[in-house]
């Protein structure tokens, strides 16, 4: 497999990310059929205007509350709460969330790569996103495309961040292999393999975290996530998830 990253040039609000993408390719880069674009979240929600102005954000008592416990910017803690599906606990700099289904850091909310005093909130639909930009990119180029869109992610118990697929159109995010072989002639019982992050994480390597400016990745040669077949979601209820014992922290007064 093939990681190709395209260097853009930075994205505003309202800029239309297929064109940009395209015009971004050069010769050698040029899209093939069953390549795979992996997008930072960050450049979609900027396409989109998801930014909020910190500093017309009132913070409420439990905003306050957060902010003494994870020494984070009152107006910034705000918002995390106004995004947040359910929060957690507070950590140092940051607070642990439920958002969208997903366990979030600050519930997706960022202040990097976006001016000063500015917040960026993940996108308000990943999955519509991706399917709105790979339409265009195949109407365009006549290619059949996957899309996948990535944020920054941390794991428990380890140091760094990874990609993490938030939303996708026309690829698998997850493979079950249950009932196939293992070397010694097994069959697997429970194994599904979850592609979508794995993409993500790969494109990552790529991407970076700071000014490389490269958050669109081309992956090519990745077959699998064409398989044809009902879709799996990557997403599971608290219920199923091996971390379900974190979801039951409540806050002290």
């Amino acid at each position: 497999m093939e990681i190709i990253g395209v260097k853009t040039p930075k994205i505003k609000p309202g800029d239309d990310l297929a064109e940009i993408i395209l015009n971004s390719l050069d010769d050698g880069k040029k899209l093939r059929n069953r390549d795979i674009l992996v997008l930072a979240s960050s450049v979609v929600s900027m396409s989109a205007n998801r930014i909020r102005d910190m500093a017309n954000v009132k913070p409420n008592e439990e905003a306050k509350k957060l902010t003494s416990r994870s020494s984070l910017n009152e107006n910034f803690v705000e918002i995390i709460v106004q995004e947040a599906d359910k929060i957690l606990c507070p950590s140092k700099k940051c607070v642990l969330t439920v958002k969208d289904d997903m366990l979030r850091v600050n519930a997706g909310v960022d202040r990097s790569n976006v001016p000063q005093g500015k917040a960026l909130l993940l996108p308000e639909n990943p999955d519509k996103e991706a399917a709105k930009i790979r339409e265009k990119l195949e109407e365009k180029t006549g290619k059949k495309l996957g899309v996948v869109i990535s944020d920054s992610h941390v794991n428990p118990l380890r140091l760094g961040t990874t990609g993490q697929a938030i939303g996708s159109s026309g690829v698998q995010m997850v493979l079950d292999y249950r009932n196939k072989k293992d070397l010694y002639g097994r069959e697997l019982q429970i194994t599904f393999r979850g592609i979508g992050d794995q993409m993500a994480a790969a494109a990552q390597l790529v991407m970076g975290e700071s000014d490389e400016s490269k958050p669109v990745v081309v992956l090519r040669g990745f077959k699998e996530a064409f398989t044809e077949g009902s879709k799996t979601s990557i997403k599971i209820s608290s219920e199923r998830c091996v971390y379900s014992g974190l979801f039951d922290y409540e806050m002290e007064d």
